[in-house]
């Protein structure tokens, strides 16, 4: 449970990591457009490092976190907002609070909030490969792209198996670079950490082999790690 508040995540989230919507035709049809990151069903959860100092710390704390997350979930972020900024300004040295607090102004489409509190989320913790992801996706939506795939890229150093980060990689190279092997790329290494192959990623795989420049093949990640059942996305 104690990972919960290092990384800032929920299991089974309705609206996914992100802040993605359900309820569209396709689930993709709005993040392949400029939304945010897919609803995926990889196996691999990405652990987040952390400092053993702050772990007696972050066991206060849990009980109130569980309710914040409970909160959000049921979507209502007002609440739930208010929630996590008292746990960010009583316990400043977790950064799930932090996350948390950004992917709530992302929903909200406050985008300056959302990186604002992104940046404090990786100013305790710079480990947290989810922070880097939502930061990514709150400068692409700002227009600020090279430094989008920079927080991308800096999540898949932490973890190459993170598959929400090879998504929005993908999206952003080929809607927002124009770089269709980087899209292809990532697009493949999406698809590959997934429990069942997706057919809208698959298709859009086919289109981008198409279209990309030919290349030298480059490894992708594969869906094979082991869980710990104690982190949770």
């Amino acid at each position: 449970m104690l990972a919960l508040l290092f990384s800032g995540c929920a299991i089974n989230q309705g609206g996914g990591l992100d802040g993605t919507a359900e309820g569209n035709t396709s689930k993709y049809e709005q993040q392949k457009s400029g939304g945010a990151a897919a609803n995926s069903d990889a196996v691999h959860i990405p652990p987040v490092p952390h400092d053993p100092k702050v772990e007696k710390i972050a066991q206060q704390a849990m009980g109130e976190y569980a309710r914040a997350l409970q909160t959000r979930m049921a979507g209502n972020n007002e609440q739930a907002l208010v929630m996590f900024q008292s746990l960010a300004e009583r316990y400043p040295q977790l950064s799930g609070p932090q996350l948390n607090i950004g992917l709530i102004q992302m929903e909200l489409e406050d985008y300056d909030k959302a990186q604002a509190a992104f940046e404090q989320s990786l100013a305790i913790n710079d480990a947290n490969p989810y922070a880097h992801n939502g930061l990514g996706l709150a400068l692409r939506e700002q227009g600020e792209f090279d430094n989008a795939r920079i927080h991308y890229e800096r999540a898949l150093v932490l973890d190459p198996k993170y598959a929400r980060a090879h998504f929005n990689l993908a999206v952003l190279g080929e809607l927002y670079l124009q770089d269709m092997n980087l899209a292809l790329n990532h697009f493949r290494a999406y698809q590959n950490l997934q429990k069942l192959p997706d057919e809208n990623v698959a298709n859009w795989i086919v289109d981008l082999e198409r279209r990309a420049p030919e290349q030298p093949s480059q490894p992708v990640a594969e869906n094979g790690s082991t869980l710990n059942p104690g982190e949770m996305n």
